[in-house]
């Protein structure tokens, strides 16, 4: 059952992952349907992958800026604002007070009335350890912090004042209950996916295949459409 609101009413969508090409593997063809009608979505990037070079004697800096400019072309392909990128140590994140402040800021700072991050608490154990940290931190920071002023007041000195973000949407879940339809916008996010060039060995040649396969196993679970992407909602209210 779709308990989402309509893709008329989000009008302001933050989506907050741990590396780059996160947002556009578990919701790219959710982005290009939000901004197809009207949303205005910006992109929160933990880290900037730094993990996943796939040559050793890679030069990290130019590795890391060539992953958050790929993401950055992404994004914008896929109609979203722009991204900020927080620079965290790939594999190296934790659920920790500085990482919630930063998160806090973002969504002072944009003001969204929907949240979408990953899902922390799914049972499938295979999850990089970042995903459930982002996660963690960001639920967090969505509730309580950003609503109360005596989470980092330094912020409203900063010009940013407490903000209320009443829905949540969690990626990467194994128990969703969500769905949005992607059959108009799946081909996008293949091609944004594909924008991705450092990553391609990582993507092990399959990517389009694996990525339909799951749409369509989405859309089998939604039971009304042919390609979807799965979320858990949550009810900040």
């Amino acid at each position: 059952m779709e308990r989402v609101p309509s893709l008329e009413t989000p009008e302001r969508i933050l989506i907050v992952g741990a590396h780059p090409d996160d947002p556009d593997a578990f919701c790219g063809g959710s982005v290009a349907a939000w901004t197809d009608a009207g949303a205005e979505i910006w992109y929160v990037v933990v880290t900037s992958g730094d993990k996943g070079v796939p040559d050793p004697d890679t030069d990290i800096s130019t590795f890391t800026e060539t992953r958050e400019q790929e993401q950055l072309n992404s994004a914008e392909y896929l109609g979203a604002q722009g991204v900020t990128f927080l620079r965290y140590l790939d594999g190296e994140v934790f659920d920790s007070l500085e990482l919630r402040e930063r998160i806090t800021l973002e969504i002072r700072r944009f003001k969204p009335d929907l949240i979408i991050t990953h899902d922390p608490l799914t049972r499938q154990y295979r999850q990089h350890p970042d995903h459930r940290a982002v996660g963690f931190a960001t639920i967090h920071s969505a509730f309580p912090s950003s609503h109360l002023s005596t989470f980092f007041p330094q912020h409203a000195e900063e010009g940013f004042e407490p903000h209320v973000t009443r829905q949540l949407l969690l990626f990467g879940s194994d128990r969703p209950d969500t769905f949005i339809d992607i059959g108009a916008t799946f081909e996008r996010k293949i091609e944004a996916l594909e924008m991705h060039v450092s990553q391609e060995a990582a993507f092990h040649g399959a990517l389009r295949e694996r990525m339909r396969n799951r749409a369509e196993g989405f859309g089998r679970d939604s039971g009304q459409y042919e390609l979807a992407e799965a979320y858990l909602f949550v009810d900040l209210g």
